[in-house]
């Protein structure tokens, strides 16, 4: 049986309202049938409480996941800062789905992806092939140790896809959704349950300008020392600059550009952005800090090498699966904020390469994907899973 999909959305002010609009336009596209789960991806700014409990009185009891984010990607539409909530329904269709979350993750993320994702696989049922959709709480420390809990669960065989929450780059205070519940510092945890292979498409267009650099000194989320030297100087050093020539202030326009690739066995590398400096020369990376003795380099791009990969992913990602009845896609605020005014561009690339399969995501704060080895967290990528 095809899993059916409905899309929704509303730029209306009050959550309320908001939150029926758009699920009612979600549940239309279903035909009838009634959804088994619901996602929401949604601007910070509603009073979500009262966004989801509008939401649920349309779509009922089904399972419901979903997370604030820096705009929405809706069948080739872009909610940007501040534009509405977007509402996905799917009906069950050849998958079976399990759910469990957890709050006030930081300190044990670990042992928290281990218990999500070992919960929801139980109620979602063993399968000979299955995927995890993970949202998180991006402030919650480094991610990729809710990545590595999650994985010890899944093993190498099942598939990690998903993101971790924003609130418009505001960095203050972002949330995950489980069925009527706003998640506080959490993470949640979809399992779904597949006859067959369900593969993640993962693609991010940067390409290294400097020297590769050994980590020498990292803790919780931040680089303290690159080579054996303050991580900020060796850092501005491979942009030509003078060391403190880039201000606290100054930091975040110009490291977004240039973000660190993280050199994996194979060859490619994995996508960390580092937001802000310290007094004392240490980095912070978004959600995810490269251990020390990893190889690093700084990359660069363009606009127009960044937005074409939306076509290799969507395309890559259902040619496994043309028959799919989504393209859940999960891109980065990192890419929306250097895309500007072309941010629209890249739903409408992703939708055109779908064709008439809907596309359903939003910009996050660290996206979650494994790769080579068992690094699943990136900055500034693309990812997509076809269901």
């Amino acid at each position: 049986m095809k899993m059916r999909s409905g899309t929704g959305i509303s730029r209306m002010r009050d959550a309320a309202e908001a939150g029926r609009e758009a699920a009612a336009a979600a549940v239309a596209g279903l035909a009838g049938e009634l959804p088994a789960l619901v996602i929401v991806f949604t601007t910070p700014r509603y009073d979500l409480p009262a966004l989801l409990a509008s939401i649920r009185s349309v779509t009922g009891d089904a399972h419901l996941i979903g997370a604030t984010g820096s705009g929405e990607i809706v069948q080739g539409q872009h909610l940007g800062f501040g534009g509405g909530v977007g509402v996905l329904a799917l009906t069950a269709g050849p998958y079976r789905f399990g759910v469990a979350s957890a709050d006030h993750i930081r300190g044990q993320l670990n042992q928290t992806g281990q218990a999500i994702t070992r919960a929801s696989r139980a109620e979602a049922g063993s399968s000979p092939h299955a995927v995890v959709l993970l949202l998180a709480d991006c402030l919650a420390g480094d991610l990729q140790q809710l990545f590595q809990g999650a994985y010890r669960i899944t093993g190498p065989k099942v598939s990690i896809t998903g993101g971790a929450a924003g609130d418009e780059l505001k960095f203050v205070r972002t949330c995950v959704f489980h069925d009527d519940r706003v998640v506080e510092e959490g993470a949640v945890a979809l399992w779904i349950a597949s006859e067959r292979p369900l593969p993640v498409v993962t693609r991010h267009g940067w390409e290294p300008i400097g020297i590769p650099l050994l980590v020498t000194r990292a803790e919780d989320t931040e680089i303290i020392e690159l080579n054996g030297r303050p991580a900020a100087v060796v850092y501005e050093e491979q942009l030509g600059l003078a060391p403190g020539q880039l201000s606290a202030a100054q930091f975040w326009d110009t490291s977004i550009d240039h973000p660190f690739g993280l050199l994996q066995a194979d060859g490619t590398t994995v996508i960390r952005v580092a937001r802000a400096k310290s007094e004392q020369g240490a980095l912070k990376i978004q959600g995810c800090i490269p251990p020390a003795g990893s190889a690093v380099q700084v990359m660069s791009s363009s606009i127009e090498a960044l937005l074409d990969v939306a076509n290799e992913v969507a395309s890559t990602a259902l040619a496994a699966y043309p028959d799919a009845g989504v393209l859940l896609a999960f891109s980065c605020a990192a890419r929306a904020k250097l895309f500007g005014e072309r941010t629209p561009e890249e739903s409408r690339r992703l939708q055109a390469a779908a064709g008439a399969v809907p596309t359903f995501g939003f910009y996050c704060c660290g996206e979650f994907a494994r790769t080579a080895g068992v690094l699943g967290t990136h900055n500034a990528t693309l990812t997509a899973l076809a269901l």
